[in-house]
């Protein structure tokens, strides 16, 4: 918590209220009527000053009561995080062996890799071939594909014959 933002103004405002509470502090002192003339000994603000064992001895208990506080929900956690362990069943060799990757573990050129990868894709859109073993369907080069089809209808007027 830092001392300057919000969450310190909270312990201040708890020690204030604590020295109220405790009869330490009398109240504020009497106010003299408004038209009364002023003591000229009287230096027109407080002169004593807080009573630092008292506001000690509360920020020390504040201090004590989150220690305890945290203490207590750091044991709370671990004790049920041990039980949640202590439930689950115990792993088994395969599961706790090292496993290793086979060779190579790493590409020696990717660029190369995916260069050979572009051409050999290019050069399936840009060939003539057969799509199947059976060599029943073959594929044309893109290009040609598209020179056959500009300007003809997407969806004939009657169906083609297979």
């Amino acid at each position: 918590m830092s001392a300057g933002g919000p969450s310190g103004l909270i312990p201040a405002i708890l020690a204030g209220l604590t020295l109220r509470g405790s009869s330490v502090l009398n109240g504020r002192p009497s106010r003299p009527p408004a038209n009364s003339q002023r003591d000229p000994d009287d230096p027109g603000h407080e002169v004593r000053d807080v009573n630092v064992r008292n506001t000690a001895l509360v920020m020390a208990g504040l201090a004590l009561a989150a220690l305890t506080v945290i203490g207590t929900m750091i044991w709370l956690m671990s004790t049920f995080a041990a039980g949640q362990r202590r439930a689950l069943p115990t792993l088994t060799p395969q599961q706790t062996a090292r496993l290793a990757p086979p060779p190579p573990n790493l590409q020696a050129n990717p660029y190369a890799d995916i260069d050979r990868q572009r051409a050999a894709t290019e050069a399936h859109l840009a060939g003539y071939g057969y799509r199947d073993a059976a060599r029943t369907r073959a594929r044309i080069p893109i290009g040609r594909a598209m020179d056959l089809i500009v300007g003809r209808p997407l969806d004939p007027a009657e169906p083609v014959a297979r």
